[in-house]
């Protein structure tokens, strides 16, 4: 009785002191956050504003050991977080609470709040970096150090991330920069952490319950589900990441991957390993779009399936050992089954085994096995690739009679319908090797009969399409080579297009062609994406060519027309498309005549009317040339929108410290190879950035991939110009030029404004207004913004200047001054000759003379295109400037010294043509003046001054009557 009632009071004071116990955690869950609330809050609120560069907004706070127990939360409620610069106006994290889980006992026992857990619910997140690889998710403020400190005599915030968990959020993220866009919804993640021998170790649960991963405008997971769990370490100190024991699962295939990234300085390497093992097909169609995922659950999917992937690369600058490049691909389908549930046949046997790797331009593809079943008829393959695209063994074998109806109702797949019967058998086995001619021996039957495509492009199929072809190469050469069609037809919308033709020789082509009907590309392009430039129009063909490539021209027999109307040619070089309204072209033998070909890109307009001779031999070989005679009209052709750009960031504004984006020259402009076109050519405006040139006529000539143009004629800046020019470019970012012009009557206002080589080589025009001439010529380099390369100038000629005013020249301003001559300030001139060079940055200008009544002013020297000057002057005085005052500036442009009275030689001399006539006592008065003349004395009294110099007696006197004293 004693030992029940010992253990019934032991138990009655367990239960007192676990109610207490209870009781006081209890009390403890709503005393804490109170007794810490002010602590807790000022130091989350401190540390984030501190850490942030970006704005923080919240509806309410609170904190409580309720909102994600046990742990002691502090929450902001309603959060929006404004982007980083400079996004700022858009929104990173919009969130229905991000709240901070904290330390108890850190915060009990040393008033440190220290956050271990964070949480975000019910997110919108929002990730984008642009083509300049700014982003706005670059919210921390680097400067600061708050979250990593280690007072431990103060209260403080300590951030320690050992978990990190999401709920229900929706996250875009979009790389403009390499062209990707990823939207996650419904993504739940929960990551733990810890360090380890100074590596990151993380483990993570991803669940997503929808994913779309977008590139180059290809949805390649649309909408699937994802899981993902993985194990990831990284090793700050050499900048690496493994990952290691990850699992993807999309929908119901599963993915392991493994690998490795490599961070450097200027860029990184990856080597990552994907591989599905004991998969099957029913698993694969789950990972595809949503329509297959549909079409699936009507289909008896069945076989094994395993496949690996591997990538390997780098970009940017990495060590020789990281710099590897490796594609390679396993795929393993073993007896699989194909058959949708409307069906009466299925696929059956399907064997599929592939292996192939690219390394760097080094391929290895296998096709080992290609089989399967379909209505007792069977479809069986082997291919091979082994090495470079200018030298590729290939070997291959691939038989097929496949009833295309019986075929697509066994399939019955989403957005696409096809019939027919479609039968092959191609042997291919050799070396193809373009530069030495060599093709591997082939035997080829290709035969489509009655085949219909339908996509969910058009509402229309393409029908009645027919194709019998043949392929030979018995021997191993081009010559040895034969492609034979007998038929290739089909009809589109009511349009029918038929063809045949015969090809042998491929070294020297023996052809024999023939075609007739419409194709609309536009509509077309819509049931199914060409493999072409032309994107949209129409083409009506009634051709018939027959002959042989380098023949004698009466051996050749061409006939026939072909009509082109609205058509869109995009292309790689320009930047805009290429429009072509309409226009006829008359096949004549060896001649292809063109006729109202009317051309639009962007806001030029052209149209071409002419002919093209060897175009056969310039469409189907490399080295063919294509050659021609065409007239080219135009109202207006926009130089610059034929330069090849691209969108560049441009530095920040010193003012503002905003940055702006432009579309900006990069490049220089390519010209087609193989083109040896003459035009004649007669533009009525054509553009070159603020340059209007109009009534340009000449002889253009396209030729060895360069723009040759003769005997040009146009009007410029209110005068006419003749000018000969050449262009053609080295690289994708240099290009040769020469010109060689002579204009009339240039307004040498307008001219300054509308060229910027002028502003380089006259910069004084800046100050200048009137009426000149120019006789030069220039060649040189241009760089990948198509402007000249100023060093790399040269050249020579005149300028004529027939009546110029300046105002506000600084340099005549400054003579002016430093003289006393107030005639030199703002003169006008006229009738001047100035000869020049350019060579190596440097703009040497011939000795030449001018007047400023009543001066006679001589000048010479050199001025460097970056503004450099040093030349020398002299102002001859009057009456007749015999005597005068030497000159030497130099410096720059905008900072320059002056000095009178300084002297070379040559600019001390008088010309024998001046002095000739001159008495040796006069010569001596004419000096007596120049050595009497004060810096500020006015041209009154210098006549006054010579009147009494001319009365002395010469030899009552050796001194003169004054003295100039200069430097």
């Amino acid at each position: 009785m004693t030992v029940q009632n010992t253990r019934k009071n032991r138990l009655l004071k367990f239960i007192k002191w676990l109610s207490a116990i209870l009781v006081i955690l209890i009390i403890s869950l709503f005393a804490i956050p109170s007794i810490f609330s002010d602590i807790i809050s000022n130091e989350i609120k401190k540390g984030i504003n501190e850490q942030l560069e970006t704005e923080l907004e919240f509806k309410d706070s609170n904190i409580s050991f309720f909102n994600h127990f046990p742990a002691l939360t502090f929450s902001f409620e309603n959060v929006n977080l404004a982007s980083s610069k400079p996004f700022e106006k858009d929104t990173l994290v919009t969130a229905k609470e991000l709240g901070f889980g904290i330390n108890i006992f850190k915060l009990i026992f040393s008033d440190k709040v220290v956050i271990n857990e964070t949480y975000l619910t019910d997110a919108n997140i929002k990730l984008i970096k642009d083509k300049f690889s700014r982003n706005n998710y670059n919210i921390y403020n680097t400067s600061t150090d708050t979250l990593t400190a280690q007072d431990t005599t103060s209260t403080g915030i300590k951030l320690n991330l050992r978990r990190l968990k999401i709920e229900n959020a929706t996250v875009l993220y979009q790389d403009n920069d390499i062209g990707i866009t990823v939207i996650s919804k419904g993504l739940n993640y929960n990551g733990r952490g810890k360090i380890n021998n100074g590596k990151i170790k993380l483990g993570s649960n991803l669940d997503m319950n929808n994913v779309d991963v977008v590139f180059d405008n290809i949805n390649y997971i649309n909408g699937k589900k994802l899981k993902a769990k993985s194990l990831t370490i990284y090793d700050t100190e050499n900048l690496s990441i493994e990952l290691d024991k990850n699992t993807i699962s999309l929908n119901d295939l599963d993915v392991n991957f493994n690998g490795k990234l490599d961070v450097f300085e200027d860029g990184f390497a990856y080597n990552l390993l994907f591989n599905t093992e004991n998969g099957n097909i029913k698993d694969v169609v789950t990972a595809l779009p949503p329509q297959y995922v549909t079409w699936s659950k009507n289909v008896k999917l069945n076989g094994d399936l395993n496949a690996q992937l591997r990538l390997s690369g780098y970009t940017g600058t990495v060590p020789e050992a990281s710099q590897i490049a490796i594609t390679s691909v396993k795929i393993d389908i073993n007896d699989a089954t194909i058959k949708h549930s409307d069906a009466e046949e299925a696929i059956e046997h399907l064997n599929l085994k592939f292996n192939g790797e690219l390394r760097n331009d080094w391929m290895d593809f296998n096709l080992d096995t290609l089989n399967f079943t379909l209505n007792k008829a069977v479809t069986k393959g082997k291919m091979q690739l082994l090495g470079r695209t200018d030298s590729l063994y290939i070997k291959s074998n691939i038989i097929s009679n496949i009833n295309l109806d019986i075929l697509n109702k066994t399939l019955n797949l989403p957005d696409l319908k096809f019939n027919g019967i479609l039968a092959t058998n191609i042997n291919v086995d050799g070396v193809y090797q373009p530069k030495t001619s060599k093709l591997p021996k082939t035997n080829g039957i290709f035969k489509l009969s009655n085949g219909v495509l339908q996509t969910s492009g058009h509402p229309e199929p393409i029908k009645n399409i027919q194709l019998d072809a043949i392929l030979e190469n018995n021997g191993a050469t081009y010559a040895e080579s034969s492609l034979i069609i007998n038929t290739l037809n089909f009809s589109f919308l009511n349009n029918q297009f038929t063809s045949h033709g015969v090809f042998k020789n491929f070294e020297n082509l023996n052809y024999d062609f023939s075609s007739k009907g419409k194709i609309d590309f536009t509509t077309l392009n819509q049931v199914v994406a060409l493999p072409f430039a032309i994107k949209n129009g129409q083409i009506d063909a009634n051709l018939n060519l027959k002959g042989q490539l380098n023949t004698p021209q009466n051996e050749n027999s061409h006939s026939g027309t072909l009509a082109i109307k609205n058509i869109e040619i995009n292309s790689e070089q320009l930047q805009h498309p290429v429009f072509i309204k309409n226009g006829q072209f008359l096949f004549l033998n060896d001649k292809m005549a063109i006729s109202q070909l009317e051309i639009k890109h962007q806001s030029s307009r052209m149209r071409i009317d002419g002919f093209f001779k060897n175009y056969i031999d310039y469409a189907l070989y490399d080295k063919g040339v294509l050659h021609g005679d065409v007239k080219l009209s135009s109202s207006n052709i926009d130089i610059t929108e034929f330069f090849p750009k691209e969108v560049q960031l441009q530095p920040s504004d010193s003012i503002t410290g905003s940055s702006s984006i432009k579309n900006v020259v990069s490049g220089v402009v390519q010209i087609p190879k193989n083109i040896d076109v003459l035009f004649n050519i007669a533009i009525d405006t054509l553009k070159y950035n603020s340059l209007n040139i109009t009534k340009l006529s000449g002889l253009l000539n396209l030729k060895a991939q360069g723009l040759f143009l003769k005997n040009g004629d146009l009007n410029m800046v209110d005068g006419t110009a003749k000018i000969d020019g050449f262009y053609q470019p080295l690289n994708a970012n240099e290009a040769l030029f020469s010109m060689d012009i002579k204009a009339d009557n240039f307004n040498i206002e307008k001219g300054y404004n509308s060229l910027e080589l002028f502003k380089e080589l006259a910069p004084a025009a800046a100050q200048a207004s009137g009426v000149v001439s120019v006789d030069y010529k220039l060649s040189g380099t241009l760089d990948n913004e198509m402007m000249p390369v100023l060093p790399a100038l040269k050249g020579g000629g005149i300028l004529k200047v027939h009546s110029v005013k300046f105002e506000g020249y600084k340099l005549l301003g400054k003579i002016s001054e430093k003289s006393g001559f107030n005639a030199l300030n703002d003169p006008k001139v006229s009738e001047i000759t100035i000869k020049s060079t350019v060579n190596n940055n440097v703009l040497e200008l011939e000795r030449f003379k001018f007047k400023v009544r009543p001066f006679k002013l001589r000048v010479e020297g050199q001025t460097t295109l970056d503004g450099e000057m040093s030349l020398k002057m002299r102002i001859g005085l009057p009456p007749l400037g015999l005597l005068g005052i030497p000159i030497v500036v130099k410096g720059t442009s905008e900072d320059f010294d002056i000095k009178l009275g300084s002297k070379s030689p040559d600019l001390s001399e008088i010309d024998d043509d001046d002095n000739t006539n001159y008495s040796e006592e006069k010569l001596r008065r004419m000096n007596m003046l120049k050595d009497s003349i004060r810096e500020d004395m006015p041209v009154d009294e210098i006549n006054k001054l010579q009147q009494q110099i001319e009365a002395i007696k010469l030899e009552e006197t050796s001194t003169p009557v004054d003295s100039l004293k200069v430097n």
